[in-house]
C-alpha cells in the first residue's frame, strides 16, 4: 500500500513538472514591450533561463529594432532541457523588456536571466548618461554581496532588478549586475528577476546592460547621371589582313662570277723587217737594255767575222 502511494505521488510530481515545463515553453512575447517567462515555473526544483538581446536603430523619423530571445526551461540542475531561440525584426524600437519576474518560487530553484540593449542613434546625439539602477532591495535574506552596484535605490530607474528575490534561507547565490548608459532621446526600461526564487536554497544570476551609440548616417546614394548613349560602334575597321607576306626575298643567288679580266700581255711592237735590232728589241721586251747592247755587239762581231772569212777565201782563190 505504501509502495503504491509512493508511486502515485512520484507520478503526480512528474506530471506537474511536465505541465510546468509545457506552460513555460511559450512564455515570450517579442514586441516594443518584450516579455519572457514571467510568473512561471513556480514548482520546486526547476530552472529557468531567459536571454534577450535588443538592437534599436533610432533615426530622425522613427526607428526599428532587431530582437533575439533565447528561453530555456528544465530542472534546476539542467535548465537547458527545453530551449528555443527566436529572432524578430520590428518596425519600431523596443522601449521595455520585462522578464523573469515572480517565477521560480519553488524551493531549490535556479534563475538565470539577462538583457542586452544597444541603441544606435543615426545622425542624432544620444546625450548619454550613466544608466540609473534600482536592485537587490529586500533580497537574499540580507546577503547582497553579489550585487553591483549596491546599494542602488533610484526611483523610476532604467534598470530595476533582483528586488524582493532569493529569500527563504539557505541561499546558494545572488549575483546581479547593472551597467551601461541611457539617453533621454530613447529610453528603454529593464525590469527583471523581481519577486523571484523565494522558495529557499535558490540560485539567482541576473544582468542588464544598456549601451548608447552615435553613428553617422550612411551617405545617400548619388543619382547616377543618365547614361549618354555610347556612340554607335563604327565597328572594328575591316581587317586589312596581315600584309601579304613578302616572303623571304627570292634568293638572288651568288652574283654571276665576272670573268677575271684576261691578263693583258705586253703588246709586241710591230717592227719593220728592215731593222734587225728593232725585231730583237720587240721580241725581248722583258730584257734589259744592257743585254740588248751585248747581243747587238755579238751580232756586229759575227758580221765582221763573216766578212773576214769571205775576204780570206777570195785571197786564197
Amino acid at each position: 500500500m505504501r509502495r503504491s502511494l509512493t508511486l502515485f505521488l512520484t507520478g503526480g510530481l512528474l506530471l506537474l513538472g511536465s505541465l510546468a515545463l509545457a506552460s513555460g515553453a511559450s512564455a515570450a512575447t517579442i514586441a516594443p514591450t518584450t516579455t519572457c517567462s514571467n510568473g512561471v515555473d513556480n514548482t520546486g526544483g526547476l530552472g529557468l533561463i531567459c536571454e534577450v538581446t535588443v538592437v534599436n536603430t533610432i533615426t530622425t523619423s522613427g526607428g526599428s529594432a532587431s530582437v533575439t530571445v533565447r528561453e530555456c526551461h528544465g530542472a534546476a540542475g539542467n535548465p537547458q532541457a527545453a530551449c528555443s531561440t527566436k529572432v524578430t525584426n520590428l518596425t519600431e524600437p523596443v522601449t521595455a523588456v520585462t522578464q523573469c519576474n515572480s517565477s521560480i518560487n519553488g524551493g531549490g530553484g535556479t534563475l538565470r536571466c539577462s538583457v542586452q540593449v544597444t541603441n544606435d542613434f543615426i545622425g542624432l546625439s544620444p546625450a548619454a548618461t550613466a544608466a540609473t539602477v534600482d536592485q537587490c532591495v529586500g533580497s537574499g535574506g540580507g546577503i547582497t554581496t553579489g550585487c553591483d552596484p549596491f546599494p542602488a535605490t533610484t526611483s523610476g530607474a532604467t534598470i530595476t532588478q533582483c528586488n524582493g528575490s532569493a529569500n527563504g534561507g539557505t541561499l546558494v547565490g545572488l549575483t546581479c549586475t547593472a551597467t551601461g548608459t541611457e539617453s533621454s532621446a530613447q529610453s528603454v526600461t529593464i525590469n527583471q528577476c523581481n519577486g523571484a526564487a523565494n522558495g529557499g536554497g535558490a540560485l539567482v544570476i541576473c544582468s542588464a546592460n544598456v549601451t548608447s551609440n552615435a553613428l553617422a548616417p550612411s551617405p545617400s546614394p548619388t543619382a547616377s547621371l543618365s547614361p549618354t548613349a555610347s556612340p554607335a560602334p563604327t565597328g572594328s575597321p575591316a581587317p586589312t589582313g596581315s600584309p601579304a607576306p613578302t616572303g623571304s626575298p627570292a634568293p638572288t643567288g651568288s652574283p654571276a662570277p665576272t670573268a677575271s679580266p684576261a691578263p693583258t700581255t705586253t703588246p709586241v711592237a710591230t717592227i719593220p723587217a728592215t731593222s734587225t735590232t728593232d725585231q730583237i728589241t720587240g721580241q725581248s721586251s722583258g730584257t734589259t737594255p744592257l743585254a740588248l747592247a751585248g747581243l747587238l755587239f755579238l751580232v756586229v762581231l759575227a758580221v765582221i767575222a763573216m766578212s773576214r772569212r769571205d775576204g780570206d777565201r777570195r785571197h786564197m782563190r
